[in-house]
């Protein structure tokens, strides 16, 4: 897959057209997958590329609607996704207010279709581009004609009489409610960070644990003990994390400490991947180091039963 993070600098890659979907993509839930899947699948059948165009930063962060929006997946994370479903090209507009001034008209006009090329457009249910939110699946199909392209539009996917969303995601995930979460993004929820130095108190009790750095725009689960799988080296480890402030020793910052189950090895400095399975506990102030041990002994039998095979 090609990223192109500047309109200006598009090869000829779209001479024969392109099968094309366009929207924010955080997340990267079962509704959105559809439009990937689908986008590809047309691309397939017609012999041209596959495009996405997505979005950074978050409009709503820019507009001033959500100054403080969090995010499912951080841009490499949502790369890594997307490559997944085998796109050929991700496009990342730089979401600025000049942009979100330009017509959908002109939008549709110098982006989708002199840009891009686009033969052929799969656009979901909730996507709007342009200024006023303009740009939905009626203006795209009112100009297929004059510029040679079809259109198709999505509707929401559901679950039982619930439509997949990311707002319904991040409910779960402040709810702690992990299995729900995961039954909407198709996956295990996940954070990728890189091992930062701690305080290094868990080696002390028999509990090392890595220390994730995130950046503090990600969104993170709320507070609380989870069993969890560890990606390291492309292999995966049985462990559990603790994301909360630590009550029983300074109780001020945030964490995300994973204890990765069965491993011994320094990996300071190195990324990995922490795929939150199920909590098992909200976290709590312990009277003392000795009750604190017990109850991580308790916490790790518990995992190891929940995170079987």
């Amino acid at each position: 897959m090609k990223i192109i993070k500047s309109i200006t600098s598009i090869d000829s890659a779209f001479a024969k057209g392109s099968s094309l979907t366009l929207g924010n993509f955080d997340g990267i839930h079962l509704g959105h997958q559809t439009l990937l899947n689908r986008t590809v699948q047309v691309a397939k059948e017609r012999n041209i590329p596959s495009v996405v165009v997505t979005y950074s930063p978050h409009p709503s962060v820019v507009l001033g609607k959500n100054p403080n929006f969090k995010y499912l997946t951080t841009e490499p994370e949502k790369e890594d996704l997307i490559r997944s479903f085998n796109i050929d090209y991700l496009v990342i507009l730089d979401f600025t207010l000049e942009l979100s001034r330009m017509s959908a008209e002109d939008f549709l006009e110098k982006i989708i279709i002199q840009k891009l090329n686009a033969k052929y457009i799969v656009i979901g249910y909730n996507h709007f581009f342009g200024q006023g939110r303009r740009g939905d699946f009626h203006l795209l199909q009112e100009n297929a004609s004059r510029y040679g392209y079809e259109v198709e539009l999505r509707d929401a996917v559901t679950q039982g009489d619930q439509k997949i969303s990311s707002s319904v995601i991040r409910n779960f995930l402040d709810q702690g409610d992990m299995k729900g979460a995961s039954s909407i993004l198709g996956r295990n929820y996940s954070l990728t960070g890189k091992v930062k130095e701690g305080a290094k108190r868990g080696r002390t009790i028999g509990f090392p644990t890595a220390n994730l750095e995130l950046p503090e725009e990600r969104i993170l689960p709320g507070i609380g003990v989870y069993a969890c799988y560890t990606i390291v080296d492309g292999v995966k480890y049985k462990g559990m994390v603790n994301i909360g402030k630590n009550p029983t020793f300074d109780g001020k910052r945030m964490h995300v400490e994973v204890n990765i189950l069965d491993f011994a090895r320094e990996i300071y400095g190195e990324t990995i991947e922490v795929q939150l399975v199920q909590k098992i506990r909200d976290e709590v102030k312990f009277s003392g180091i000795e009750a604190l041990k017990q109850q991580l002994e308790a916490d790790r039998e518990t995992s190891f039963k929940i995170l079987v095979g």
